[in-house]
């Protein structure tokens, strides 16, 4: 097995043992909405701050002095009684909602958000990603497309033949598509500071990780960390091989954050409870754990098939139900 192999293997065996968030709430709520089968409950983590939770899908609602900030907005069934949920928590609206990364469970709901009045505001890179995941059956059709000029080209060389394929292969360009969604957002570039009133939110992008671009979101008054997917509390990560993400990348961001946090610091994963300082680093242990047994694994030349069969690191860090 070549490198890039061996890192297939380990996001493999992350991925195979990654559970599906379950329908239930987690703990006791102070506000749960319900509409058409949609649960969304909120509760309380210091007087400016609530989590918001649906499908075991976290959500941070700020409740600034004029507007409330909301960090993801969960998948488009969710996001209206994600809305009405941070609207009762304040006398103020909800002005904001920032993407994390792209995945269609924190992002599925901007199109409802931007048409309620609230501003999507994400990394340049998360925006490129929702558009690329959005337009997937088009990008895929156009990959073939493109291959199929490819051979074309070969066999009609230099011909007359060959220049009309070539301009066409040309126009076939992903840079010739219009890359617009279908609602307007705000974009940025690398790390921002937002600095209110009453907080100062440091938002973080840190590449190449879950996925090509992740963010997470430090709010330094009240010591809170909101981190997207680049934490999955009870379960194992999900890497996104296929928009460039990988464990190396997901253990450097996990560093960063916890250089970040102190004994008191209180975490909301993208999935999961909210969690420690320690539960953070717990989880980077069984992460190192499972790369290395995979490491060692492939130097011992095993398939995957036997690397799943043993899972040596679901046992040793059994999934919380």
């Amino acid at each position: 097995m070549n490198h890039r192999l061996l890192i297939s293997l380990i996001c493999g065996i992350l991925s195979t043992t990654f559970i599906a968030a379950q329908e239930t709430n987690q703990g006791s709520s102070d506000s749960k909405i319900q509409n058409d089968g949609v649960f969304v409950s909120a509760k309380k983590i210091k007087d400016s701050l609530y989590y918001l939770s649906y499908k075991n899908t976290n959500a941070v609602a700020f409740l600034g002095r004029d507007y409330t900030i909301l960090i993801d907005g969960f998948d488009a069934k969710a996001a209206p009684q994600a809305l009405t949920t941070a609207g009762r928590l304040s006398l103020n609206p909800v002005r904001f909602v920032i993407n994390t990364h792209h995945h269609k469970d924190h992002t599925g709901g901007n199109d409802y958000y931007s048409d309620s009045g609230v501003t999507v505001l994400c990394n340049k890179q998360v925006y490129n990603n929702i558009w690329d995941d959005v337009n997937a059956e088009v990008l895929s059709d156009l990959k073939k497309q493109r291959s199929e000029l490819t051979q074309a080209m070969k066999s009609a060389g230099k011909s007359e033949r060959g220049k009309k394929l070539g301009a066409k292969y040309n126009r076939l360009s992903e840079q010739n598509m219009d890359r617009e969604l279908s609602y307007p957002a705000m974009t940025f570039s690398d790390d921002f500071n937002m600095n209110l009133i009453n907080e100062s939110i440091l938002f973080k992008s840190v590449s190449k990780s879950h996925t090509s671009l992740d963010v997470y979101a430090y709010f330094e008054n009240n010591n809170v960390l909101a981190t997207g997917d680049l934490y999955f509390n009870g379960k194992y990560p999900f890497i996104d091989e296929d928009f460039k993400g990988s464990i190396d990348g997901y253990l450097k961001a996990i560093d960063e954050m916890i250089a970040l946090c102190n004994n008191d610091t209180v975490i909301v994963p993208g999935h999961g409870p909210i969690a420690s300082k320690s539960d953070l680093e717990s989880y980077k242990r069984m992460l190192e754990y499972t790369q290395k047994g995979v490491q060692m694994d492939y130097l011992l030349g095993k398939t995957l098939e036997e690397v799943l069969l043993y899972r040596a690191a679901e046992k040793r860090y059994p999934r919380k139900k």
